[in-house]
């Protein structure tokens, strides 16, 4: 992937953000999109911070995309065509690929050979273009921020509020919600009922990508 290399390298390697540092590609209901992922210690770094890291990678990657050339971009592309082109390892894999096609209704079982026909006429300054809209005014993002507290984190003993569901791991405390106070977030909606926060949204239909 064009962004996994570069998101590690800046936010794990560079920034030593924390454990783990990994992008993904993301297929919502036929909704497309990626998502950035950063896992860290509580104690050395605020969610806060780790979001401003997300974004300034996000710029220095939009800055990396327009200066790409044109033979590292057709590099790139060949080995995506490559690894499409792949044969399955094993008879669970390509079980697996064609009953999400069944599940999901769309019935495309020559999907790969599709994207890779898609993929040579793809261009550099199509991705550039993708990229540079969908970080601009249309984007939508949400940002999750899950912060642990523990006695590891020299924070008071747990008292266990009433109410609280049992786990096996032991009484499970409520969620807590911390006010949006870095400046790049104070702009975002804060999401504390999420039942309350979808219904007032449109409901769109469930896509499926059939070409």
């Amino acid at each position: 992937m064009l962004m996994e290399e570069p998101c590690f390298d800046f936010l794990r390697t560079k920034e030593m953000l924390g454990y783990q540092v990994y992008s993904t590609f993301r297929n919502t209901s036929g909704v497309l999109g990626f998502s950035v992922t950063v896992e860290t210690q509580a104690t050395k770094f605020s969610s806060e911070l780790v979001e401003q890291k997300i974004e300034d990678f996000l710029v220095s990657f939009g800055g990396r995309l327009a200066s790409l050339s044109e033979e590292c971009f057709s590099a790139q592309v060949t080995a995506l065509i490559k690894l499409k082109e792949c044969e399955d390892a094993h008879l669970g894999e390509e079980v697996d690929r064609n009953w999400y096609e069944v599940a999901t209704q769309q019935y495309l079982f020559d999907r790969l050979s599709r994207e890779v026909e898609v993929l040579k006429d793809f261009s550099r300054e199509q991705l550039v273009s993708w990229f540079l809209h969908h970080r601009g005014n249309c984007s939508r993002k949400l940002s999750v921020h899950v912060v642990g507290f523990g006695v590891e984190e020299n924070d008071p003993p747990h008292q266990n509020p009433s109410g609280s569901a049992p786990s096996s791991y032991g009484p499970v405390s409520e969620l807590t919600f911390l006010p949006a106070a870095a400046p790049a977030l104070r702009n975002a909606t804060l999401i504390t009922d999420i039942r309350a926060f979808t219904s007032a949204l449109p409901l769109h239909p469930y896509y499926k990508i059939l070409s």
